[in-house]
């Protein structure tokens, strides 16, 4: 799934909850970002303050700017004029100059350069701003966006469909989308109605639910990863008191790190752990 995304197909996750979305998103935008400087993971929960297009456009373009978007341009545009780049940057900032109407290379990546804070910008402008980024820099960028159904709810939610679809069909677009939801039928309504600007631009994937064994070798390497060592009557401790539960399983293994001592994990540290984890307020959430 994580090679379908770099490679720029659109991907739709709506699945109910306690099957592990985001932490599924959060593990490939980490894979993203790790497989090379030639990739951008900007990734979005829509019920994380994100209450219309202007935010939006903001958290990306803040997001990309962080991970080093801006700092590129810069970087080429103190290369001096088109002549002077490599011949594989002249291609691409002569293709970000159509896309951003300007034929001068100086002028397309000083505008470049303005599109990409996120001072002000809108939706259009952001999306628009990284696949001419996309284009100079020859950088996919991944947008994720979680609870990405509660766009209906916008009050621009139309226009913001459309710029979305148009970032999408844009004719050797940079940019490309991950949509997760767990409200499947508004979801997948976003996709499935052809009166909708989005209809049809989606592939659907389908995650099964995670099974026991799925969870012990998942949690043993990734605990192995850190350095960890964890036995499987912890890790058994650990599933039998979340029940599966991905948020409640990962708040337990997030606490077992606070009672950590000599780097293993004990049963008196998981009951520690629990305790802690049953405290937090995402605890009860279905």
């Amino acid at each position: 799934m994580t090679t379908a995304a770099e490679g720029g197909s659109t991907m739709i996750f709506a699945e109910d909850r306690r099957l592990g979305k985001s932490s599924m998103l959060l593990a490939m935008t980490d894979r993203i970002l790790r497989s090379g400087e030639d990739r951008m993971a900007l990734s979005v929960d829509l019920r994380d303050g994100i209450a219309d297009s202007g935010v939006l456009a903001a958290t990306l373009l803040t997001q990309a700017a962080k991970q080093g978007a801006g700092a590129k341009v810069k970087a080429m545009s103190a290369k001096g004029t088109l002549k002077k780049l490599t011949s594989g940057s002249s291609a691409g900032v002569r293709a970000a100059g159509v896309l951003l109407a300007e034929q001068d290379d100086a002028a397309a990546l000083s505008k470049l350069l303005d599109l990409l804070a996120p001072k002000d910008a809108s939706l259009r402008q952001a999306l628009l701003a990284l696949d001419a980024h996309g284009r100079a820099a020859d950088q996919r960028t991944v947008i994720v966006l979680d609870e990405a159904q509660d766009l209906v709810r916008w009050s621009d939610s139309d226009e913001v469909q459309q710029e979305i679809a148009n970032a999408i069909k844009r004719p050797g677009s940079t940019v490309n989308f991950i949509f997760s939801g767990s409200e499947k039928g508004t979801l997948l309504a976003l996709y499935e109605d052809p009166k909708v600007p989005l209809h049809g631009l989606g592939r659907r994937f389908l995650l099964p639910e995670i099974s026991r064994d799925d969870w012990y070798t998942g949690l043993r390497e990734r605990y192995e990863r850190c350095g960890i060592a964890i036995e499987s009557g912890q890790l058994e401790q650990l599933i039998f008191h979340s029940e599966g539960h991905p948020l409640r399983t990962m708040l337990i293994c997030s606490h077992t790190l606070d009672w950590l001592f000599e780097g293993t994990v004990t049963s008196d540290t998981v009951e520690r752990a629990i305790k802690d984890a049953e405290r937090h307020p995402s605890w009860g959430l279905p």
